[in-house]
């Protein structure tokens, strides 16, 4: 059976290098455009066929990364396209009938005021579902990785193919909390108001055709929370899609607060090419 999986994923410089501590930021918040294409270095050692969204001038350096491997990068100019959306989000965050609802401690986070951050995270099932359309991919598995997943090397675990059988008939999303129960919307906004996180937004996995289901799923709910004066990252919104669609959704555990479990637990490792490096190491001794 044919597990190889089509990873999805876009990077747009949003002006993180400038959100620093002297500048009034939380120190955690600072990174660089360099800092992400480093961090994408780790993701691009794999071998898997790639589609990266982004804007014109990064695309070199992210074809750079990964020269060599099956990649389509994609000049897109967000700006442009989602302009309209883009005001929305700032208009609510700068209201006092938002933020009078956020804990004080809450507002130092981006999705609470940092406009470009809310809109690219609720943009990945679009850039699913865009390279879907173009005939992009060629697996019918396919996955949004984060463009800054892999922190560090250690965390594809010394893949070299990512590959796993998915339930096909489900969105595959990932918790870091178990217990996840909402019984309206309205504990729903509470979710993303206070912050609380249960589903990451770094990886989904899911055929093409329940991508599709997923984004029209995640627009709905985009629509719901707008129209309810509220705004979220990617989170808050997938807490709602799983919400109005359980039976679409499958939740699978990383661990308590183990953002970073993806390619450990739900990887199989290419035992030949391991036993191969081992046999080339020995020689060399």
């Amino acid at each position: 059976m044919n597990s190889s999986i089509t990873i999805v994923s876009a990077f747009y410089d949003i002006g993180r290098g400038d959100w620093t501590s002297d500048k009034g930021f939380s120190p955690h918040l600072e990174r660089t455009t360099d800092t992400y294409i480093e961090y994408f270095k780790n993701l691009a050692t794999l071998d898997n066929e790639m589609v990266i969204f982004t804007s014109s001038d990064l695309k070199p350096k992210i074809e750079a990364a990964r020269a060599g491997k099956r990649t389509t990068v994609i000049a897109f100019d967000i700006a442009d396209k989602f302009t309209g959306t883009r005001n929305k989000i700032r208009s609510i965050q700068t209201s006092d009938r938002f933020r009078s609802r956020l804990e004080q401690r809450q507002l130092i986070n981006p999705e609470y005021w940092a406009t470009d951050y809310v809109l690219v995270c609720n943009l990945k099932s679009f850039f699913v579902t865009k390279a879907i359309e173009l005939q992009l991919v060629n697996n019918d598995m396919v996955a949004w990785v984060d463009f800054g997943y892999c922190r560090t090397p250690s965390v594809t675990r010394g893949l070299t193919h990512w590959s796993y059988p998915f339930d096909k008939e489900k969105v595959n999303m990932f918790t870091v909390k178990r217990g996840l129960r909402t019984k309206n919307l309205d504990q729903v906004f509470d979710y993303m108001i206070g912050n609380r996180s249960f589903i990451i937004g770094g990886a989904i996995v899911a055929t093409k055709e329940k991508w599709k289901a997923l984004f029209k799923l995640v627009v709905h709910c985009q629509n719901i929370t707008l129209k309810n004066h509220v705004i979220d990252d990617d989170q808050g919104i997938f807490i709602m899609c799983h919400h109005l669609r359980p039976d679409l959704i499958k939740l699978n555990y990383l661990g308590k607060n183990r953002w970073f479990n993806l390619f450990r637990l739900y990887g199989k490792r290419d035992w030949a090419t391991v036993l191969l490096k081992g046999k080339v190491l020995l020689r060399g001794k």
